[in-house]
């Protein structure tokens, strides 16, 4: 259906008549607050919510069209250096409630929140003559390092990936912000979050070796987008992170890859020394993202996804272990 039809122009007419939205001074009013955000709530629902300059982008190269399905006058598309002035100057509330009410759509992506995927494997139910037990795949929020959905397999570590592409689609965790790790980078799966309009970062090693050395090739073309370090000491050893950020929205990727949005991709670089012997290793990963700018967000993503999957914090009935039959001690820190 063509932006701004007849649905669309009832929104257009509230945006217009709406009180307390426009919070910009009479003076300064060049532009009409009502097309504006038509245009950039035209972008968000063609999923270019992740940057103010592919908004911007879209809505100029819309803006023909824009006017002529609200039947109004042309004059000057808002420049992308003002469009931000005007934003600053909207009552999100106000505009947050009319694209509800119209589209059962929320825009304020802040309110989405982190969760990692994760699975383990059951300590004490590998049954006699069998390789691999009993596993739970767990969603984990990252801030509050509390357990939000969980479900279980038997068998080869592949089926996790199942019952994740399971998970995903049965609570609603696709619209969120999903850290994964590489077992998981693959096209049905990432392609669940991104119909959802959700974001992941996910690993990516050599389970997609094509991928992998495109990936390498191009960002060795590239200028870093963005460079940040971070240190952390504990557990006997001091550990460098340090992340840099690339651009592949245009990078070239095989067809199974095009509906996935890859836009971003990061380099991890750590290095750790041990504090007692002085011994240094060094490794780098590599991760993928449909995500744009956010750099911060994203490196305390993939930090936080890291400490989800090392911590032993779930326990008891959630991992069955009053149920479990090894005679190991277990130790719980």
């Amino acid at each position: 259906m063509p932006p701004c039809q007849e649905d669309s122009r009832s929104f257009f007419e509230k945006l217009q008549n709406a009180e307390g939205l426009d919070l910009r001074d009479n003076r300064g009013k060049r532009h009409d607050l009502a097309v504006v955000l038509v245009g950039v709530t035209i972008a968000v629902l063609s999923n270019r919510d992740g940057c103010l300059s592919s908004i911007h982008r879209h809505l100029v190269n819309h803006y023909e069209k824009l006017v002529l399905a609200l039947g109004i006058e042309k004059k000057r598309v808002v420049s992308r250096s003002q469009l931000p002035l005007i934003l600053e100057k909207v009552a999100v509330r106000v505009f947050d409630r009319l694209v509800f009410e119209n589209y059962g759509i929320n825009l304020n992506c802040a309110e989405r929140k982190w969760f990692a995927l994760d699975g383990k494997e059951l300590r004490g139910s590998i049954e006699k003559g069998s390789t691999r037990g009993e596993a739970v795949v767990v969603a984990i929020a990252h801030e509050s390092r509390q357990s939000f959905a969980q479900d279980y397999y038997s068998g080869k570590k592949e089926s996790e990936v199942k019952v994740v592409r399971g998970l995903l689609k049965e609570t609603g965790l696709g619209s969120e912000k999903m850290s994964l790790d590489a077992l998981h980078c693959k096209p049905k799966t990432l392609l669940l979050i991104t119909q959802a309009r959700g974001k992941y970062v996910v690993g990516l090693k050599e389970n997609q070796k094509q991928l992998l050395k495109q990936v390498s090739q191009a960002i060795e073309q590239q200028a870093v987008l963005y460079k940040s370090v971070g240190f952390e000491k504990g557990h006997g050893r001091i550990e460098t992170r340090g992340y840099e950020f690339y651009d592949i929205l245009e990078m070239t990727k095989a067809d199974r890859w095009q509906f996935c949005q890859m836009r971003t991709v990061i380099k991890v670089s750590r290095e750790r020394e041990e504090v007692k012997t002085g011994k240094k290793s060094q490794e780098q990963s590599y991760y993928v993202s449909n995500e744009v700018g956010r750099y911060e967000q994203l490196s305390k993503a993939i930090r936080d996804h890291w400490q989800v999957e090392t911590a032993n914090h779930i326990r008891d009935c959630t991992l069955k272990e009053d149920k479990m039959r090894s005679k190991k001690r277990l130790l719980i820190e």
